[in-house]
């Protein structure tokens, strides 16, 4: 799957030590955070924007969304849920921001409902630094079963991960799977995820959640999953799928890719204006295909099916996206050593300034290449009055996903500042590396 702008995510599950001691404080007054001069910029406390749910009870999990959350810093983020002046420390257990725009992009936080709370309403605040967020109000409740929806996917081979999909989950929530004797299979949950073993037999097994410290035991409705070595298609997320123009290559985004590593042949079906045309991956285990160039800008629907033992798997649920008009030029999204800390490349003011590297090193770009492979791809190393040009290699052609690639910088290259051009050899698009790549000596 393509990098995304995760910094910090950390599963809930039920191995999770439990919330921190409860020691009932009075609540001081809670008051928006004043600016305050930060270097050259200014920056607040934390702000919520939103969250879900609006109600849970002990060992609910709130989803907490605005600025300056900070779910990576363990050391400094604090989190209370206030009644009645009563304040009780809760636990945090992760989220995600954009780390190069901390101070002002957008972040997520889990905070864990603590023991101590009461049926009504409560204020949820976050804490950094000694300044406070604007209340969040969440109503408590009297502790409830989680409620299973659907097993996402509800059919796969072992070895498939597996999501639980619902409502009303708890930080410590158990998972129980027996097969179809009623013989116990373990797995770990991490959040709502789970893995079918590797050894598991085909047939159907049973899925149920419960929770030892809370739910007394009771047990919501379980449900059932069919482990299968038979084809099968997948779910197409088209919506975070970044669409090219007719002529270019797809990177499909999927639920599951466990159903592409056991297919022998994949086929992704281009709908539009009446017609349908079929294309094959070249490789069956990556969603790397080919947009037919007959097709035109604008929305076109697709299918996938993955081939297993000479037969064809169901075709997928459509999905649709739209073709762009214009060829999409390549999007850098890391940079970074073949081993190492990897820099990222999104916008943002904490963006490094230039990435320094040797002549003769092997740099990484980590990012989206419209392109049928590396082969089609051209790098160029530019500054005044001097334009070295090279190729381009993949990372690596196992992988299940085409997003990384390789480049040596030339021998030649002298010291100083040069700009990085990544140049697509199929439609002539191109774009630049968005900071300098600065040589020094070894």
């Amino acid at each position: 799957m393509r990098f995304l702008l995760v910094v910090s995510f950390v599963l809930i599950s039920c191995v999770l030590p439990a919330v921190r001691g409860q020691v009932q404080v009075t609540a001081p007054e809670v008051t928006k955070s004043e600016i305050v001069e930060d270097g050259n910029r200014k920056s607040t406390g934390p702000v919520v924007e939103a969250w879900e749910p609006k109600m849970g009870s002990v060992d609910s999990v709130i989803y907490l969304s605005g600025l300056r959350l900070y779910a990576a810093h363990w050391d400094k983020t604090k989190a209370f849920f206030i009644q009645k002046g009563v304040e009780l420390p809760a636990r945090t257990a992760g989220g995600w921001s954009n780390l190069n725009n901390e101070s002002n992009g957008p972040q997520t936080l889990m905070v864990i409902v603590p023991e101590g709370v009461a049926p009504g309403q409560a204020q949820v605040i976050v804490e950094l630094d000694g300044r406070r967020s604007i209340p969040a109000i969440v109503t408590i409740t009297e502790w409830k079963l989680p409620v299973i929806e659907r097993l996402n996917p509800a059919s796969g081979a072992p070895g498939t991960l597996v999501r639980i999909e619902g409502e009303g989950f708890h930080a410590n929530d158990e998972i129980e799977i027996t097969d179809a004797s009623g013989k116990p299979i373990n797995v770990n949950l991490s959040g709502q995820v789970f893995g079918i073993p590797e050894d598991a037999l085909e047939g159907i097994i049973t899925v149920r959640l419960g929770n030892r410290k809370y739910g007394k035991g009771q047990y919501p409705k379980p449900i059932t999953f069919t482990v299968t070595n038979e084809p099968l298609p997948v779910e197409l997320l088209t919506d975070d799928t970044v669409a090219v123009a007719p002529g270019q290559w797809l990177d499909l985004q999927i639920s599951n890719s466990k159903p592409l590593t056991r297919s022998e042949l994949t086929e992704v079906a281009f709908k539009q204006g009446g017609r349908t045309i079929i294309v094959a991956t070249p490789k069956p285990f990556r969603p790397h295909v080919a947009v037919p160039s007959v097709l035109s800008a604008g929305e076109v629907e697709l299918q996938l099916r993955t081939w297993r033992a000479g037969r064809p798997s169901q075709w997928s649920e459509p999905g649709t996206l739209e073709l762009a008009d214009k060829p999409v030029a390549p999007l850098f999204e890391t940079i970074g050593p073949t081993k190492g800390n990897w820099v990222s490349l999104t916008p943002g003011p904490d963006r490094k300034t230039s990435y320094t590297a040797s002549a003769g090193d092997e740099v990484v770009l980590g990012g989206l290449w419209p392109v049928a492979d590396a082969s089609k791809l051209k790098v160029l190393f530019v500054r005044p009055g001097e334009v070295i040009t090279t190729t381009a290699t993949e990372s690596d052609e196992k992988e299940t996903w085409f997003g990384n690639i390789r480049v040596r910088l030339p021998e030649s290259m002298g010291v100083g500042d040069w700009r990085m051009i990544v140049r697509s050899e199929t439609d002539g698009t191109q774009a630049e590396v968005p900071i300098p790549i600065r040589v020094v000596k070894k």
